[in-house]
């Protein structure tokens, strides 16, 4: 199976590639709901983009930004929301950033009180500290910046994108831990791709020198190991194998380390010239795992910890309550209404696995719990998932795939 590009990385590379001074093509980009809410805001400021079969080109506006005549609507991508408040404080102007009723509910307050620290003006038009927000930009003056991204690595990702961008240097630190810190890494490592210089100071605080120029390049965006997890774990469940590509050992996304997990449970995993194959087991081993590094994982996880045999533990993943759903209280719900036994706890799960029967569970417009449930059905009859559609948001061919591979009664 080839994979759909980045979702995480697609975001950062068309957002470094629009500040950079020069024309920038992206191949391999993910186009999905989430991505293309992204491009289109940057369409919106001036941003000239033209989607090809597998590229998408990138020329940033002589002028940051062209203030927008509605406002940036970005549905609930909570991505888009956070990288790009900081984005557009980059330059000049007056912007209006909302979206879904679901992402009114998602905070975004540590990216405006170091913005607000920065000169920038930030007004919340409803609750404090979350959507809709209006954004008056003049650019960012520097100097030390303090970020608390014990919720979301997004606010931190956010600010070190744009400090290059600032009339001198920054220093970026931040409180520990961090939620989902490999995505922190991850920027930082695109940042020095498009050609920012940065170093470390301590474990929790980098310096940027600024101000810095993006470079535009061609670049690559790998394929994506959240999407890829779930054709993972179909191999799991079934004792089948699959190969996917295109994905390395040192794959930019934290997500690729579920394999390790994938490992434990009795999967045999082979790296191989362009991809990775994993063989699964039909007689799958319960973990005990501390997730807060890959919280995307869980939904996956959790169905497969639904077929272990024994009790399984996931937690230090309280963050998932400010996903596209309150993700911990979702799969608890809908893994009960499948028979299985199911103990929400506040930063994660217990799971009695070995059983489970069919029954209609539904998506909660979240793309990755439609997708986790969908693998489950390989081993259970009778799993219905209403909301299926939310799949677009990050992987729109994802039931197209899943027949391709052979799973039948799709409808």
């Amino acid at each position: 199976m080839r994979l759909p590009g980045s979702k995480s990385i697609t975001h950062r590379a068309l957002l470094m590639a629009a500040l950079a001074n020069g024309e920038s093509t992206i191949l391999n980009p993910l186009r999905a709901e989430d991505t293309l809410l992204t491009a289109g805001a940057l369409e919106q400021i001036g941003v000239r983009l033209a989607w090809g079969e597998d590229s998408l080109r990138v020329v940033g506006p002589q002028v940051r930004w062209s203030e927008p005549s509605a406002a940036l609507h970005l549905g609930n991508s909570g991505t888009s929301m956070r990288l790009l408040l900081a984005f557009l404080a980059a330059g000049t102007g007056k912007f209006v950033l909302d979206g879904t009723p679901r992402l009114r509910e998602r905070p975004i307050g540590p990216v405006l009180t170091a913005l607000a620290e920065q000169g920038v003006g930030v007004r919340c038009l409803g609750e404090q500290g979350y959507p809709p927000v209006e954004l008056t930009g003049s650019g960012l003056k520097g100097g030390e910046i303090w970020i608390d991204a014990t919720q979301s690595s997004q606010f931190l990702s956010a600010i070190l994108l744009v400090s290059p961008c600032a009339q001198r240097d920054v220093e970026v630190a931040w409180m520990e831990p961090v939620a989902s810190l490999p995505y922190v890494h991850l920027t930082l490592r695109m940042m020095n791709q498009f050609g920012i210089a940065h170093r470390w100071l301590t474990p929790n605080r980098v310096l940027v020198p600024a101000p810095q120029a993006y470079q535009p390049r061609t670049y690559q965006v790998e394929g994506d190991c959240s999407s890829a997890s779930y054709f993972w774990a179909a191999a799991a469940l079934t004792g089948g194998e699959i190969h996917t590509a295109p994905v390395s050992p040192d794959a930019l996304q934290g997500d690729c380390r579920f394999l390790s997990i994938l490992e434990q449970m009795g999967c045999r995993i082979t790296w191989e010239e362009d991809g990775v194959r994993v063989a699964g087991s039909e007689n799958l081993r319960p973990v005990d795992m501390d997730m807060n590094e890959m919280p995307d994982m869980v939904p996956t996880l959790a169905v497969l910890a639904a077929l272990a045999n024994g009790e399984s533990r996931i937690h230090n993943v309280a963050h998932l309550r400010i996903k596209e759903s309150d993700r911990l209280h979702v799969l608890a719900l809908e893994l009960a209404k499948l028979g299985v036994e199911v103990t929400e706890l506040p930063d994660g799960l217990i799971i009695q696995g070995g059983t489970a029967h069919g029954g209609a569970i539904h998506s909660h417009d979240d793309h990755r719990i439609a997708m986790a449930f969908a693998i489950l059905g390989l081993r259970v009859e009778g799993i219905e998932i209403h909301g299926a559609e939310a799949v677009a948001k990050s992987f729109p061919g994802f039931w197209e795939e899943f027949a391709r591979l052979g799973a039948g009664g799709i409808g």
